[in-house]
């Protein structure tokens, strides 16, 4: 007869305990809105400061229940959208993942919560192309990790041109010269 449970105690060091996983959805939002951007062709990682809420482990209405954080270490929370691909696709591009951060933790900065979106073609990957797209972000990553935890403002001598976005009036230049009403 087979034991109950095929997992062995020797991989419970390499867990991926409730600690470390971002499950709310307050979260999800904050980082999405604040967090600093990593790109690679199969995957949007996002990289912010944990608020004081989860760095304590704090306000959830069963704070008894609550998972215990673990001090320094990063948190994960992953989204993958339709556009991955069916159930089986986007659940198999999680686990890896997942995956990936269980045996790399080398590979993702500390003290920080990282959420990491799937694009499309991220349900074919394997586990070492995962591990290939994570490893070649790495200094990147650390960068944009610094820079989350020192309140979001990018390294010194690194200001890129100013965004125009919407509610934003163009620039001089940007006008025209014949209509000096700037529409």
């Amino acid at each position: 007869m087979a034991p109950a449970h095929p997992r062995s105690s020797a991989s419970s060091s390499s867990s991926f305990p409730r600690g470390r996983r971002i499950r709310k959805r307050a979260d999800f939002v904050r980082i999405q809105n604040g967090g600093q951007r990593v790109t690679t062709r199969h995957l949007l990682i996002l990289v912010a400061a944990p608020n004081d809420a989860a760095a304590r482990g704090a306000g959830s209405r069963r704070a008894s229940l609550a998972p215990e954080p673990v001090p320094g270490a990063p948190r994960l929370g992953l989204v993958a959208s339709r556009k991955v691909g069916g159930a089986v696709a986007r659940n198999r591009a999680k686990r890896l993942l997942r995956e990936a951060f269980r045996r790399s933790p080398e590979l993702f900065p500390e003290r920080v919560d990282i959420v990491v979106i799937l694009r499309t073609g991220a349900g074919a990957l394997g586990l070492d192309d995962v591990l290939a797209e994570l490893r070649s972000v790495v200094p990147v990553l650390r960068r944009k990790a610094r820079e989350a935890l020192a309140g979001g403002r990018p390294a010194a001598g690194r200001s890129g041109p100013p965004a125009v976005g919407r509610g934003a009036a163009p620039a001089a230049d940007e006008r025209g010269a014949e209509d000096p009403t700037g529409r």
